[in-house]
């Protein structure tokens, strides 16, 4: 019979591990505050590396304040450009609180869009490949693979 289930699935490369992914939306004018608040104060840790999110962009948002909000209740429906912060934590509710209590310090809307869905990511074995021409620091083009480097901000470990 055949073992189906994600828990403890292994490959030669990796292995999957139950995690919970954290989907925000913002204005884009509030997303370097809150990535590095999320990269400050929460392990955002994958395999050896951390400080791991994903930007998705070009997106807007639209919404019309109604009455208990910061605003009152207007006459208008506000669009703004916004683009999704993606993240993933251990499947821990201590995390999540932390998680959910950063994003409400530090997003600019008193209501933030946030969704959590719980998912496998894949975690390497970091085999000694080093010499795979598919690695980035093997290719021509690893300097724009490898991305932009600027100083950490804060103490890197997420606590």
């Amino acid at each position: 019979m055949t073992d189906n289930r994600l828990d403890g699935m292994e490959f030669d490369a990796a292995y999957l591990e139950r995690e919970w992914q954290v989907t925000v939306q913002t204005p884009r004018g509030g997303l370097e505050q809150l990535a590095a608040a999320l990269g400050r104060e929460l392990p955002l840790q994958q395999g050896a590396y951390d400080r791991c999110l994903y930007v998705r962009g070009a997106g807007s948002q639209q919404f019309r304040a109604l009455e208990g909000s910061h605003a009152g209740a207007e006459d208008t429906i506000q669009t703004t450009d916004a683009v999704e912060v993606v993240f993933s934590i251990a499947a821990d509710a201590a995390l999540l609180r932390r998680a959910f209590a950063v994003i409400f310090a530090h997003h600019v809307q008193e209501e933030p869009t946030v969704h959590v869905q719980e998912l496998w990511g894949s975690r390497s074995r970091y085999l000694d490949d080093k010499d795979n021409p598919n690695r980035y620091w093997n290719r021509p083009d690893a300097a724009e693979i490898h991305g932009q480097a600027r100083p950490v901000e804060g103490d890197g470990d997420g606590a």
